[in-house]
């Protein structure tokens, strides 16, 4: 079976991507979606959130992901972050792991595991082929502050978070350089799905 990692920065449109390799019979595996998930089901992971950040993260008996997220990427907060990211990322990986484990029992054809932080998380050690997805700054920057709500400066700060650019080129088997065209997602799509098949099959 075959796994495909899809990463880049926030706001880089990994969607687009995503969408037109799921049309070709991947599983989709969004590490965002199980997090968020987990923030309402994961008693162990909230638990260890509320330790580490406060109860003050918490209304009416669950994370509020917007209180937590003012706590760790505020400026100065790198270590915050960090220690967000490292309670976190154990329980999402372990989810992964399982979708990737009943995909496989199942005798899908692959796994597509969609994660912002695949690379940190090292989930991309799970992966045949590692995709990663640029867009340019102002247009990330745009993106985020439409998707969650944040002004510019909240926007920012987040993208000032998060690797650079060449972490990322140094890092992936494929690049796509996203305009917002659907066609050329179709067509790189098409391209990392007939060399993911070929690696599988070599």
């Amino acid at each position: 079976m075959i796994v495909i990692g899809i990463t880049g920065q926030s706001g880089s449109g990994k969607s687009l991507l995503a969408a037109a390799l799921a049309k070709r019979g991947y599983l989709h595996a969004d590490a965002d979606a199980i997090y968020h998930d987990l923030l309402e089901t994961s008693e162990p992971m909230c638990a260890e959130l509320v330790a580490a950040f406060g109860d003050d993260i918490l209304h009416k008996g669950k994370i509020d992901r917007k209180t937590l997220a003012a706590k760790v990427f505020g400026k100065g907060n790198a270590k915050k972050l960090k220690a967000l990211n490292k309670i976190t990322h154990k329980y999402v990986c372990r989810e992964c792991v399982r979708l990737i484990r009943t995909a496989k029992g199942a005798g899908e054809k692959g796994v597509l595991l969609d994660a912002p932080l695949l690379i940190e998380a090292r989930l991309d050690k799970l992966c045949d082929l590692v995709v990663c997805v640029f867009a340019p700054e102002e247009v990330r920057l745009a993106r985020i502050a439409a998707r969650d709500g944040l002004t510019e400066a909240e926007a920012l700060r987040r993208l000032r978070a998060q690797p650079n650019a060449a972490f990322y080129a140094e890092k992936c088997d494929f690049a796509f350089y996203n305009g917002g065209d659907r066609d050329a997602a179709e067509a790189a799509a098409n391209e990392i799905d007939r060399i993911a098949v070929g690696e599988a099959n070599a």
